[in-house]
Protein backbone atom coordinates (compact mmCIF):
# COMPACT_ATOMS: atom_id res chain seq x y z
CA UNK A 1 0.00 0.00 0.00
CA UNK A 2 1.44 3.45 -0.68
CA UNK A 3 2.43 6.12 1.95
CA UNK A 4 3.02 9.65 2.03
CA UNK A 5 4.64 12.39 4.00
CA UNK A 6 1.34 14.26 5.80
CA UNK A 7 1.92 17.21 8.13
CA UNK A 8 1.28 16.43 12.28
CA UNK A 9 -1.20 18.33 13.84
CA UNK A 10 -1.96 18.59 17.54
CA UNK A 11 -5.31 16.67 17.24
CA UNK A 12 -2.35 13.77 16.25
CA UNK A 13 -1.49 13.84 20.34
CA UNK A 14 -2.94 10.58 20.98
CA UNK A 15 -1.98 9.06 18.16
CA UNK A 16 1.64 10.20 19.11
CA UNK A 17 0.97 8.26 22.31
CA UNK A 18 0.29 5.43 21.22
CA UNK A 19 3.11 5.61 18.87
CA UNK A 20 5.43 6.53 22.14
CA UNK A 21 5.68 3.32 23.10
CA UNK A 22 4.48 0.83 20.56
CA UNK A 23 7.53 1.54 18.92
CA UNK A 24 9.65 0.81 21.45
CA UNK A 25 8.22 -2.22 22.78
CA UNK A 26 10.42 -4.70 24.21
CA UNK A 27 12.88 -2.76 24.08
CA UNK A 28 15.54 -2.94 26.66
CA UNK A 29 15.30 0.58 27.24
CA UNK A 30 11.42 0.22 27.71
CA UNK A 31 12.34 -2.06 30.29
CA UNK A 32 14.72 0.13 31.46
CA UNK A 33 12.04 3.41 31.72
CA UNK A 34 8.61 1.44 32.77
CA UNK A 35 9.33 -2.10 32.78
CA UNK A 36 7.59 -2.37 28.85
CA UNK A 37 4.49 -2.00 30.27
CA UNK A 38 1.75 0.95 29.43
CA UNK A 39 -1.07 2.07 31.37
CA UNK A 40 -4.04 4.53 30.59
CA UNK A 41 -2.18 6.61 33.30
CA UNK A 42 1.07 7.13 30.99
CA UNK A 43 -0.90 7.21 28.08
CA UNK A 44 -2.41 10.33 29.22
CA UNK A 45 0.63 11.98 30.19
CA UNK A 46 1.55 11.67 26.92
CA UNK A 47 -0.91 13.26 25.52
CA UNK A 48 -0.51 16.17 28.20
CA UNK A 49 3.11 16.51 27.49
CA UNK A 50 2.57 17.00 23.67
CA UNK A 51 -0.72 19.04 24.00
CA UNK A 52 1.75 21.37 26.34
CA UNK A 53 5.11 21.24 24.53
CA UNK A 54 3.30 21.60 21.03
CA UNK A 55 4.88 24.65 18.90
CA UNK A 56 7.58 25.74 21.75
CA UNK A 57 10.00 27.00 19.43
CA UNK A 58 10.02 29.08 16.36
CA UNK A 59 12.15 26.24 14.74
CA UNK A 60 9.98 23.24 15.75
CA UNK A 61 8.60 21.06 13.18
CA UNK A 62 6.62 17.63 13.29
CA UNK A 63 5.84 16.05 10.22
CA UNK A 64 4.28 12.50 9.84
CA UNK A 65 3.65 9.63 7.28
CA UNK A 66 0.16 8.39 6.40
CA UNK A 67 -1.14 4.97 4.46
CA UNK A 68 -2.81 6.59 1.63
CA UNK A 69 -5.45 4.07 1.18
CA UNK A 70 -6.14 3.92 5.03
CA UNK A 71 -5.72 7.50 6.16
CA UNK A 72 -3.73 6.11 9.12
CA UNK A 73 -0.52 7.68 10.65
CA UNK A 74 1.79 5.77 10.47
CA UNK A 75 4.87 7.33 11.73
CA UNK A 76 6.00 10.73 13.11
CA UNK A 77 9.41 12.69 13.36
CA UNK A 78 9.99 15.74 15.63
CA UNK A 79 12.48 18.29 14.41
CA UNK A 80 13.79 20.94 15.82
CA UNK A 81 15.70 23.40 13.95
CA UNK A 82 17.90 25.42 16.10
CA UNK A 83 19.38 29.02 15.72
CA UNK A 84 22.57 30.90 17.29
CA UNK A 85 21.49 30.93 20.42
CA UNK A 86 22.70 33.54 23.04
CA UNK A 87 23.62 33.11 26.62
CA UNK A 88 23.76 29.95 27.98
CA UNK A 89 20.22 28.67 27.75
CA UNK A 90 21.24 26.03 25.30
CA UNK A 91 23.40 24.60 28.63
CA UNK A 92 19.75 24.11 30.66
CA UNK A 93 18.49 20.26 30.71
CA UNK A 94 14.31 19.99 30.17
CA UNK A 95 12.84 18.53 33.28
CA UNK A 96 9.98 16.49 32.99
CA UNK A 97 6.99 15.39 35.68
CA UNK A 98 6.71 11.43 35.07
CA UNK A 99 3.94 10.02 35.55
CA UNK A 100 3.26 7.42 37.53
CA UNK A 101 4.38 4.03 35.97
CA UNK A 102 8.01 5.41 34.94
CA UNK A 103 11.16 4.48 36.34
CA UNK A 104 11.24 8.58 37.29
CA UNK A 105 15.04 8.34 38.40
CA UNK A 106 16.14 6.13 35.46
CA UNK A 107 13.93 7.80 32.71
CA UNK A 108 15.46 11.32 33.79
CA UNK A 109 18.87 9.95 33.77
CA UNK A 110 18.60 8.81 30.42
CA UNK A 111 17.34 12.12 29.29
CA UNK A 112 20.18 14.13 30.86
CA UNK A 113 22.71 12.05 29.93
CA UNK A 114 22.15 12.15 26.41
CA UNK A 115 20.83 15.93 26.49
CA UNK A 116 24.26 16.70 28.28
CA UNK A 117 26.11 14.68 25.26
CA UNK A 118 24.62 16.77 22.84
CA UNK A 119 25.41 20.01 24.33
CA UNK A 120 28.88 18.73 24.85
CA UNK A 121 29.45 18.09 21.15
CA UNK A 122 26.94 20.72 18.98
CA UNK A 123 27.31 23.18 21.47
CA UNK A 124 25.74 26.91 20.74
CA UNK A 125 26.21 26.48 17.10
CA UNK A 126 23.39 26.28 14.77
CA UNK A 127 22.20 22.50 13.91
CA UNK A 128 18.88 20.67 13.33
CA UNK A 129 18.50 18.68 15.76
CA UNK A 130 16.29 15.31 14.99
CA UNK A 131 14.53 14.50 18.83
CA UNK A 132 12.37 11.48 17.19
CA UNK A 133 11.63 9.46 14.39
CA UNK A 134 9.53 6.38 14.71
CA UNK A 135 7.31 3.60 13.17
CA UNK A 136 4.21 1.94 14.34
CA UNK A 137 6.03 -1.83 14.65
CA UNK A 138 3.09 -3.20 12.28
CA UNK A 139 4.29 -0.67 9.43
CA UNK A 140 7.96 -1.10 9.60
CA UNK A 141 9.94 -1.28 6.94
CA UNK A 142 7.82 0.36 4.04
CA UNK A 143 9.99 3.31 3.55
CA UNK A 144 8.42 5.69 6.39
CA UNK A 145 11.55 6.63 8.36
CA UNK A 146 13.42 7.04 4.98
CA UNK A 147 10.86 9.75 3.69
CA UNK A 148 10.83 11.85 7.09
CA UNK A 149 14.62 11.71 7.42
CA UNK A 150 14.94 12.56 3.45
CA UNK A 151 12.53 15.63 4.36
CA UNK A 152 15.15 16.88 7.27
CA UNK A 153 17.58 16.49 4.93
CA UNK A 154 16.17 18.93 2.56
CA UNK A 155 15.18 21.42 4.98
CA UNK A 156 18.27 21.15 6.73
CA UNK A 157 20.14 21.34 3.03
CA UNK A 158 18.57 24.99 2.40
CA UNK A 159 19.46 26.18 5.98
CA UNK A 160 23.12 25.06 5.26
CA UNK A 161 22.97 23.42 8.56
CA UNK A 162 24.08 20.30 10.01
CA UNK A 163 22.21 17.20 11.40
CA UNK A 164 22.31 16.19 14.74
CA UNK A 165 20.65 12.78 16.29
CA UNK A 166 20.55 9.75 18.81
CA UNK A 167 19.91 6.55 17.47
CA UNK A 168 19.59 3.07 18.50
CA UNK A 169 21.96 -0.12 17.29
CA UNK A 170 18.88 -1.04 15.03
CA UNK A 171 18.14 2.46 13.51
CA UNK A 172 21.78 3.21 13.03
CA UNK A 173 21.52 1.69 9.57
CA UNK A 174 19.07 3.92 8.49
CA UNK A 175 20.85 7.15 9.02
CA UNK A 176 24.37 5.58 7.51
CA UNK A 177 22.43 5.38 4.37
CA UNK A 178 22.11 9.29 4.40
CA UNK A 179 25.53 9.49 4.95
CA UNK A 180 24.89 10.40 8.86
CA UNK A 181 28.94 9.34 10.67
CA UNK A 182 28.95 7.72 14.08
CA UNK A 183 30.69 10.35 16.40
CA UNK A 184 30.34 9.25 19.59
CA UNK A 185 28.52 6.82 21.85
CA UNK A 186 25.70 7.36 24.88
CA UNK A 187 26.59 4.69 27.26
CA UNK A 188 23.46 3.62 29.58
CA UNK A 189 23.47 1.61 32.79
CA UNK A 190 20.59 -1.13 32.34
CA UNK A 191 22.19 -3.81 34.87
CA UNK A 192 18.68 -3.66 36.90
CA UNK A 193 16.78 -4.60 34.08
CA UNK A 194 19.51 -7.46 32.48
CA UNK A 195 22.72 -8.94 32.96
CA UNK A 196 24.08 -6.72 30.62
CA UNK A 197 25.50 -4.23 32.71
CA UNK A 198 25.16 -1.39 29.52
CA UNK A 199 23.70 -0.71 26.03
CA UNK A 200 24.35 2.03 24.39
CA UNK A 201 22.88 4.78 22.30
CA UNK A 202 24.79 5.60 18.73
CA UNK A 203 25.23 9.96 18.25
CA UNK A 204 25.35 10.44 14.57
CA UNK A 205 25.64 13.53 12.49
CA UNK A 206 25.58 14.51 8.94
CA UNK A 207 27.63 17.57 8.12
CA UNK A 208 26.03 20.25 5.18
CA UNK A 209 28.16 20.78 2.15
CA UNK A 210 31.46 22.32 3.00
CA UNK A 211 31.20 24.87 0.29
CA UNK A 212 27.43 26.34 2.14
CA UNK A 213 28.95 27.04 5.45
CA UNK A 214 25.89 27.39 8.18
CA UNK A 215 24.75 30.76 9.00
CA UNK A 216 23.99 32.44 12.55
CA UNK A 217 19.81 32.48 12.75
CA UNK A 218 19.36 34.81 16.00
CA UNK A 219 16.23 33.30 18.20
CA UNK A 220 13.47 34.82 18.41
CA UNK A 221 12.23 37.08 21.36
CA UNK A 222 10.73 35.49 23.95
CA UNK A 223 7.47 37.52 23.99
CA UNK A 224 7.77 36.19 19.74
CA UNK A 225 5.90 33.19 20.78
CA UNK A 226 4.92 30.59 18.11
CA UNK A 227 1.15 29.22 17.79
CA UNK A 228 -0.14 26.61 19.77
CA UNK A 229 -0.40 25.12 16.62
CA UNK A 230 2.61 23.97 14.46
CA UNK A 231 0.14 24.54 11.18
CA UNK A 232 -0.07 28.07 11.82
CA UNK A 233 1.60 30.56 10.61
CA UNK A 234 4.57 31.76 13.07
CA UNK A 235 4.53 35.61 13.50
CA UNK A 236 6.32 37.95 11.38
CA UNK A 237 9.93 37.70 12.50
CA UNK A 238 12.28 39.54 9.87
CA UNK A 239 15.30 38.05 11.62
CA UNK A 240 14.51 34.48 10.74
CA UNK A 241 15.18 33.16 7.19
CA UNK A 242 12.00 32.98 4.82
CA UNK A 243 12.02 28.76 5.35
CA UNK A 244 12.00 28.77 9.02
CA UNK A 245 9.50 32.08 9.27
CA UNK A 246 6.67 31.22 8.50
CA UNK A 247 4.64 27.57 8.41
CA UNK A 248 2.32 28.64 5.82
CA UNK A 249 5.39 28.17 3.04
CA UNK A 250 6.24 24.86 4.44
CA UNK A 251 5.94 21.89 2.01
CA UNK A 252 5.95 18.51 2.01
CA UNK A 253 7.76 16.31 -1.02
CA UNK A 254 6.65 13.12 -2.21
CA UNK A 255 5.86 11.10 -5.13
CA UNK A 256 2.17 11.64 -6.93
CA UNK A 257 0.64 8.16 -6.28
CA UNK A 258 -3.42 9.24 -5.81
CA UNK A 259 -5.27 9.53 -9.18
CA UNK A 260 -7.59 12.55 -8.11
CA UNK A 261 -3.57 14.18 -7.82
CA UNK A 262 -3.39 14.42 -11.50
CA UNK A 263 -6.31 16.75 -12.35
CA UNK A 264 -5.27 19.15 -9.32
CA UNK A 265 -1.40 18.70 -11.05
CA UNK A 266 -3.20 19.88 -14.34
CA UNK A 267 -5.13 23.01 -11.92
CA UNK A 268 -1.48 24.06 -10.92
CA UNK A 269 -0.77 24.11 -14.76
CA UNK A 270 -3.45 26.41 -15.44
CA UNK A 271 -2.30 28.55 -12.36
CA UNK A 272 1.40 28.57 -13.72
CA UNK A 273 0.78 29.20 -17.83
CA UNK A 274 -1.87 31.32 -17.30
CA UNK A 275 -0.49 34.35 -18.89
CA UNK A 276 2.85 32.44 -20.70
CA UNK A 277 2.54 33.74 -24.19
CA UNK A 278 3.86 30.44 -25.67
CA UNK A 279 1.82 28.09 -23.90
CA UNK A 280 -1.71 30.26 -25.07
CA UNK A 281 -0.14 30.08 -28.43
CA UNK A 282 0.35 26.30 -28.49
CA UNK A 283 -3.14 25.56 -26.61
CA UNK A 284 -5.40 28.41 -27.18
CA UNK A 285 -8.34 28.54 -24.62
CA UNK A 286 -11.60 27.53 -26.00
CA UNK A 287 -9.87 23.90 -27.55
CA UNK A 288 -11.55 20.65 -25.81
CA UNK A 289 -8.31 19.02 -25.89
CA UNK A 290 -6.70 21.34 -23.57
CA UNK A 291 -9.12 21.15 -20.59
CA UNK A 292 -7.97 20.83 -16.72
CA UNK A 293 -9.73 16.91 -16.73
CA UNK A 294 -8.48 15.98 -19.99
CA UNK A 295 -5.10 17.23 -19.40
CA UNK A 296 -5.23 16.09 -15.75
CA UNK A 297 -6.13 11.85 -17.18
CA UNK A 298 -3.69 11.97 -19.61
CA UNK A 299 -0.87 12.52 -16.90
CA UNK A 300 -2.61 10.10 -15.25
CA UNK A 301 -2.34 7.73 -18.47
CA UNK A 302 1.28 8.84 -18.71
CA UNK A 303 2.34 7.93 -15.52
CA UNK A 304 0.93 4.54 -15.81
CA UNK A 305 1.79 3.81 -19.36
CA UNK A 306 5.63 5.40 -19.31
CA UNK A 307 7.95 3.02 -17.06
CA UNK A 308 10.40 5.85 -17.67
CA UNK A 309 8.15 9.02 -15.71
CA UNK A 310 8.12 9.60 -12.64
CA UNK A 311 6.03 12.77 -10.85
CA UNK A 312 6.62 14.12 -7.73
CA UNK A 313 4.43 17.24 -5.69
CA UNK A 314 4.90 20.19 -3.08
CA UNK A 315 2.48 20.29 -0.91
CA UNK A 316 1.49 23.17 1.37
CA UNK A 317 1.38 21.45 5.24
CA UNK A 318 -0.77 24.77 6.34
CA UNK A 319 -3.74 23.87 3.49
CA UNK A 320 -3.16 20.38 2.29
CA UNK A 321 -2.72 22.30 -1.75
CA UNK A 322 -0.05 20.93 -4.29
CA UNK A 323 1.31 24.10 -4.65
CA UNK A 324 4.03 22.92 -7.30
CA UNK A 325 4.43 19.62 -8.76
CA UNK A 326 7.38 18.20 -11.38
CA UNK A 327 7.86 15.36 -14.02
CA UNK A 328 11.15 13.58 -14.84
CA UNK A 329 12.46 10.55 -16.96
CA UNK A 330 14.85 8.38 -16.00
CA UNK A 331 16.02 6.77 -19.85
CA UNK A 332 17.84 3.96 -18.85
CA UNK A 333 17.41 1.35 -22.17
CA UNK A 334 19.70 2.82 -24.93
CA UNK A 335 17.52 1.09 -27.70
CA UNK A 336 14.39 2.99 -27.06
CA UNK A 337 13.77 6.26 -28.86
CA UNK A 338 13.43 8.91 -25.67
CA UNK A 339 10.34 10.82 -25.86
CA UNK A 340 9.00 10.56 -29.70
CA UNK A 341 6.77 12.65 -31.39
CA UNK A 342 3.62 12.10 -29.76
CA UNK A 343 0.74 10.53 -31.47
CA UNK A 344 -2.14 11.96 -30.33
CA UNK A 345 -1.93 15.51 -29.97
CA UNK A 346 -4.41 17.69 -28.38
CA UNK A 347 -7.32 19.06 -30.03
CA UNK A 348 -6.67 22.61 -31.53
CA UNK A 349 -3.14 22.31 -30.76
CA UNK A 350 -0.86 24.67 -32.56
CA UNK A 351 1.28 21.72 -34.22
CA UNK A 352 3.64 23.97 -36.54
CA UNK A 353 4.66 25.49 -33.23
CA UNK A 354 4.95 22.19 -31.66
CA UNK A 355 7.20 20.88 -34.46
CA UNK A 356 9.50 24.05 -34.68
CA UNK A 357 10.32 23.85 -30.71
CA UNK A 358 10.13 20.09 -29.90
CA UNK A 359 11.83 18.93 -32.92
CA UNK A 360 15.16 21.56 -33.23
CA UNK A 361 15.16 20.80 -28.91
CA UNK A 362 15.19 16.93 -29.54
CA UNK A 363 17.93 16.64 -31.97
CA UNK A 364 20.28 18.53 -29.60
CA UNK A 365 19.30 16.10 -26.71
CA UNK A 366 19.41 13.00 -29.16
CA UNK A 367 23.04 14.57 -30.24
CA UNK A 368 24.39 15.45 -27.00
CA UNK A 369 23.11 12.37 -24.85
CA UNK A 370 23.40 9.30 -27.61
CA UNK A 371 24.41 5.82 -25.86
CA UNK A 372 23.45 7.36 -22.89
CA UNK A 373 21.74 6.78 -19.99
CA UNK A 374 20.29 9.97 -18.35
CA UNK A 375 18.10 11.75 -16.29
CA UNK A 376 15.60 14.42 -17.96
CA UNK A 377 13.09 17.14 -16.03
CA UNK A 378 10.41 17.57 -18.56
CA UNK A 379 8.44 19.84 -16.57
CA UNK A 380 8.63 22.43 -13.50
CA UNK A 381 5.51 24.47 -12.56
CA UNK A 382 4.83 26.37 -9.56
CA UNK A 383 1.29 28.07 -8.61
CA UNK A 384 2.39 31.85 -8.86
CA UNK A 385 1.93 32.54 -5.08
CA UNK A 386 4.54 30.42 -3.91
CA UNK A 387 7.47 31.56 -6.39
CA UNK A 388 10.60 32.63 -5.12
CA UNK A 389 9.82 30.59 -2.12
CA UNK A 390 12.43 27.67 -2.58
CA UNK A 391 9.42 25.04 -3.86
CA UNK A 392 11.11 24.75 -6.91
CA UNK A 393 14.45 23.92 -5.73
CA UNK A 394 13.00 21.15 -3.45
CA UNK A 395 11.68 19.93 -6.11
CA UNK A 396 14.75 19.44 -8.42
CA UNK A 397 16.95 18.27 -5.47
CA UNK A 398 14.46 15.36 -4.57
CA UNK A 399 14.97 14.48 -8.78
CA UNK A 400 18.89 15.49 -8.10
CA UNK A 401 19.34 13.08 -5.46
CA UNK A 402 18.02 10.38 -7.55
CA UNK A 403 19.96 11.19 -10.46
CA UNK A 404 23.36 12.12 -9.02
CA UNK A 405 22.72 8.53 -6.90
CA UNK A 406 22.97 6.83 -10.18
CA UNK A 407 25.74 8.76 -11.49
CA UNK A 408 23.55 9.96 -14.19
CA UNK A 409 23.82 13.01 -16.62
CA UNK A 410 20.32 15.47 -16.31
CA UNK A 411 18.97 17.46 -18.94
CA UNK A 412 16.49 19.95 -19.10
CA UNK A 413 14.59 22.80 -21.35
CA UNK A 414 14.88 25.80 -19.48
CA UNK A 415 13.57 29.27 -20.04
CA UNK A 416 15.54 32.05 -19.50
CA UNK A 417 13.89 33.21 -16.52
CA UNK A 418 14.40 29.51 -15.18
CA UNK A 419 18.20 29.63 -16.06
CA UNK A 420 19.23 31.30 -12.98
CA UNK A 421 18.05 28.40 -10.33
CA UNK A 422 19.06 25.47 -12.95
CA UNK A 423 22.77 27.31 -13.04
CA UNK A 424 22.91 27.42 -8.58
CA UNK A 425 22.21 23.09 -8.93
CA UNK A 426 24.90 22.49 -11.50
CA UNK A 427 23.63 22.76 -15.20
CA UNK A 428 24.69 24.51 -17.55
CA UNK A 429 23.68 25.99 -20.81
CA UNK A 430 24.54 23.51 -23.98
CA UNK A 431 22.11 24.73 -27.02
CA UNK A 432 19.01 27.08 -27.43
CA UNK A 433 16.24 27.59 -29.76
CA UNK A 434 14.72 31.14 -30.52
CA UNK A 435 11.45 31.54 -32.33
CA UNK A 436 9.71 34.35 -33.61
CA UNK A 437 5.38 33.57 -32.57
CA UNK A 438 4.60 36.01 -35.14
CA UNK A 439 5.42 32.89 -37.51
CA UNK A 440 3.39 30.79 -35.84
CA UNK A 441 0.17 33.03 -35.04
CA UNK A 442 1.51 35.08 -32.29
CA UNK A 443 1.90 38.31 -32.12
CA UNK A 444 4.97 40.17 -34.79
CA UNK A 445 8.04 40.16 -33.46
CA UNK A 446 7.44 38.20 -29.99
CA UNK A 447 10.98 35.98 -30.05
CA UNK A 448 10.48 33.14 -27.29
CA UNK A 449 14.01 31.05 -26.71
CA UNK A 450 14.31 27.97 -24.84
CA UNK A 451 17.50 27.35 -23.46
CA UNK A 452 19.01 23.67 -23.84
CA UNK A 453 21.06 22.44 -20.02
CA UNK A 454 22.69 19.76 -18.97
CA UNK A 455 24.23 18.98 -16.00
CA UNK A 456 27.17 16.53 -14.71
CA UNK A 457 26.34 14.49 -12.08
CA UNK A 458 26.84 15.95 -8.02
CA UNK A 459 27.17 18.95 -10.21
CA UNK A 460 28.58 21.72 -8.29
CA UNK A 461 25.50 23.51 -6.12
CA UNK A 462 25.69 26.92 -5.26
CA UNK A 463 23.95 29.24 -2.89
Amino acid sequence: MPIELCPIRKSDAPVLAELLYAAYKDDIIAHLMYNNTVTPTMKAWAIQMTEKDWGQGPGERRIGVRDIETGELIAASHWYFFPQREGDDWKKLPEFEWAEGHNKEACSNLINVQNTKRNEIMGSKPYTFLASCSTFPAHQRRGAGALMVQWGIEQSRALNLPIFLTASLKGRGLYEKFNFEVIDYCWIDVSSVTTEKRANAVMLLREPDPSQPPKPIPMLKPDEDMPIDAAAPIPAAPQLPVAMADTKYDVVIAPVTDPADFDRLAGVEDAAFADDPIVQLLFPEGHGGNTQATRGETHHKSSKADPTNYYIKATSTATGEIVAWLKYHLFDDLEREHLPWPKDLPAGANVPLMEASFTTLKALRDEMMAGKQYGYVLILVTVPEWHRRGVGRKLLQRYLDVADEKGWESWIDASPAGMGLYQKLGWEQVGSVTLDLGEFGGEKGLMETTVAMLRKPNGVVKA
